[in-house]
This record gives structure tokens, sequence and C-alpha cells, in this order.
């Protein structure tokens, strides 16, 4: 209402304010029903983009089974000179494995400095599996204590302490990595250079190797392996060794099936797929005093991955004769559409044909993980899936309903300041008429007094 129309009806008597309001409130309502409709269109748009978020959830689900398989391993020996942690892509089998070398960091160590003795002053220079690093000044009469701050504080990948019997201290440089660069000498592993000032009067700190930097060698099969560190994660696939002892007999590694692991893969297909159902389930039976407008009770393009989903779970992957399908691993469906496993029969199916186990989600261009791409494709690809579109067309709705809104809003503004102006002049009228009123009836009352 006009910030200027506040004391209506001072003339009339009349609340013009509240008849006003109540007129304008009148004529917005078809304003107030075209918000509704926007704010049902984006709860809409908001459910559509839920599912396609579950879809891209069942998708990822679904590529790494048919990337690294389904089947999970576990360690079935315990080697004393090294750990396996087998990985998605780890394969059953048995291997000798020894340990020949393990991993070392190169050291240095500075000559013994008597108590209360400084470093003489200088320069120092770090370089560390070929890279050389600032060089680093030293003020003649430096503790070692502050010498080891220093090269601490100069971004080399070293430790730098002070080591102290009692007697004497010992600046100590270890370099954080194990090993050398590949094909490289040891002494590329860490290089510490002191160039004295002249005239320095403090003690040279005399830093030297004490240890040359070693690279772990690991023999797999009679293979031999080279690494720097002792965590080797190339050596046998999806199979990463912690080295731990070295110059043992060989020992065996036995990499088995693992059933629960197995599961656990497949439970995560599982409820992503439970996810995607119970969002599809919920937006299409909706109660019968919920407001459809806001759901997507009906609509096609649900019902139509609803189907799509449902169908998934008799797909058969040709070329395999044992396990074809999921209830093949034990996915059963429950009254409700959700899955479970049934640990039995995967078990059973992991024992009878381990090999096509992964073979159903990664059958070359016919298993399941292809099938379930080209559903989510289908639905959620840019510019062309079925939701996507849905999705587009209704924020096309929302953003024609914003044009009509302002329309609207136009007009009521201008019926509110037209109802202003009509009130306003009758509050004139009304008011001169009452002026007008008053001045005859004083003249009556003066003429009355007169006779």
């Amino acid at each position: 209402m006009d910030a200027s129309f506040r004391a209506g009806g001072l003339a009339s008597g009349m609340d013009t304010n509240a008849i006003v309001e109540k007129l304008v409130e009148l004529e917005s309502r078809p304003l107030g029903l075209l918000r509704q409709r926007q704010a049902a269109f984006r709860t809409q748009i908001s459910a559509l983009g839920d599912v396609i978020s579950g879809l891209s959830t069942l998708s990822a689900a679904a590529a790494d089974l048919g990337a690294h398989g389904v089947l999970s391993t576990q360690a079935r020996s315990s080697p004393k000179s090294f750990s396996a942690a087998p990985g998605t892509d780890a394969v059953a089998g048995s291997y000798r494995v020894a340990v020949k070398a393990l991993a070392r960091p190169a050291k240095w160590r500075s000559d013994a400095f008597a108590d209360g003795v400084g470093v003489a002053g200088g320069t120092l220079r770090l370089t560390v599996q070929g890279t050389a690093f600032p060089p680093i000044a030293v003020a003649d009469g430096t503790s070692l204590a502050d010498v080891a701050y220093a090269i601490r504080q100069s971004g080399a990948p070293v430790s730098a302490v002070v080591l102290d019997d009692g007697t004497s201290s010992w600046l100590s440089v270890t370099a954080r990595d194990t090993g050398h660069p590949p094909g490289g000498a040891p002494a590329d592993a860490l290089s510490i250079a002191f160039t004295p000032d002249a005239g320095a009067t403090g003690q040279a700190p005399g830093l030297a190797e004490i240890e040359a930097a070693r690279n772990a060698q690991v023999e797999v099969d009679g293979l031999t392996f080279t690494r720097t560190g002792n965590v080797i994660a190339d050596a046998l696939p999806g199979v990463t060794l912690t080295l731990t002892s070295e110059g043992g007999p060989a020992e065996d590694l036995v990499l088995g099936t693992d059933p629960d692991g197995t599961q656990a893969r497949l439970q995560k297909l599982v409820d992503a797929y439970n996810g995607v159902m119970r969002l599809v389930q919920r937006h299409l039976a909706v109660a019968k005093d919920a407001d459809r407008a806001t759901t997507l009770a009906g609509d096609s393009t649900l019902r139509s991955l609803q189907a799509r989903l449902q169908r998934v779970l008799v797909t058969e992957v040709p070329g395999l004769a044992t396990v074809r399908t999921l209830a093949d691993l034990g996915v059963k469906t429950a009254r409700d559409g959700s899955l479970s496993i049934d640990a039995t029969t995967l078990a059973s199916a992991i024992s009878r044909d381990p090999a096509a186990v992964n073979a159903l989600f990664s059958n070359s261009g016919t298993g399941l993980a292809a099938v379930v791409k080209s559903l989510v494709t289908d639905h959620t690809r840019a510019g062309g899936g079925t939701l996507v579109l849905r999705q587009e067309g209704l924020g096309r709705t929302v953003k024609d309903l914003d044009g009509q809104a302002a329309a609207l809003q136009l007009r009521i503004d201008a019926f509110q300041q037209n109802l202003i102006r009509q009130f306003t002049a009758m509050e004139n009228t009304v008011s001169g008429l009452k002026s007008i009123g008053s001045f005859l009836a004083g003249q009556t009352t003066q003429q009355q007094k007169g006779s």
C-alpha cells in the first residue's frame, strides 16, 4: 500500500485502509495460486535431482565391480618378513616371496661438540634426491640446536636433531625418504656441504655420511623387484607388500577368495540400488492426503525408470554358464522391492565358478556394469537423459510462471494505487461536504438567534 495512505476514514469514519487491504488481498489470490504452483514444480525438480544423484551412486558402484571385480581376496598365510594387504584387483594364487634387503634412509652426522662450543660461520648446502635446496647461512658461534632448527626450516625433506650423551653433542641429519633414485648412486639420496667463512672462530661441523641410503629388494617367484621404499604396491597386482625384515628364507604368500569381503563389495551395489528404488517408490506412491501437485505421482519418466531397474535383476549376461544373473549370486528381492544378499548362495557361486562371478559384471560390453551404465546414461545424460529433460522442462515452466507473476504483480500494484486514489478522493469529498454542512448549520443557528 502507498506509504502516504495511513489515516484512512478520518472524514468518512470508514476504515478505508482495511477495505483497500482486503480488496488487494482478493485481487492477489491468482498470484498466490501461481506461487504455489511454482513451489510445487521446484519440489518436483528437487525430487528428480535426488533420483539423478542416486543413479550416479548406483552407476559408480556397478562401474567399480566391472573394473575391479566382485571377488575379494585375503591372505591365508602368515609370513614373518613381510605382510600383504590384498586390494580390489588382487587375484587368488600362491607366491614365493623373499625379502633380500630393506630400504634405508641416508644418515649424516657432525663431529662431536663439547658443551658450549659454537659452530663456525659459513654456508650449508643440502641436496636431497637430486634436488638442491636454498643455502643456509650459519652465523659464527651458532649453537648446534639452532643449526638443526635452520635445517628443518629450509624445506629440505630431512630431519635434523642434536644428540647428546652428556659429554658431547652431535648434529644428526637423516633423509625422510628411504632409498635413492633408481639408476643412481646411494650418495644421490643426501649430500651436505659446508663452506666456512673467512676468519670464522667456531668449530667446523665436520658433517659426514655415516649410513648410505639403500633401496629395498624383494624377490617374487624368482623375479627381483627393487624399490625405494619398504611398502611395495606394484610387484603383485592388487597386493601391497610391507617389508619388515630382511635376509630370511623365501616364504609362501597364499591369497584366497574371501566370501565376506566379496559380499561386502556386492553389498555396495545392493545399497545403491535400494537407495534409488526407495526414492522412486516414495515419489510414485504418495499418501491420499498428500499434495499431489508437489509429488511425481504418475510421472511416466519415473515409472519407466522403475521398470528398467527391476529388469536389471533378471538380466542374463550372455556367454556365462553357471552365474548368469544377480539371483545366481544370491541377490533376492523382498516384497517392498528392496534387495538383499543370501550369503550361502553367494558362497556357493564363488566356490563353483569364481571367474564367472567377476565376469557377470565385467563381461565385455554385455556385463551388468554396462547394463547399469546404459540405464543411468539414458536417464541422466546432460541434454538428453529423460530425467534431465523432465527437470529442464519443469525449470522452463517455473521461469514462465515468473513472467506471469511479474505481470500479475504489476496489475495488483496498479489496482492498489487506483483504490487509494479513489478512497482518497472520497475522503476529500466527504470532508468538503462536512465543511459545507458545518457552515450551513452555523448560518442557521445565527439566523435563529437574530429573529
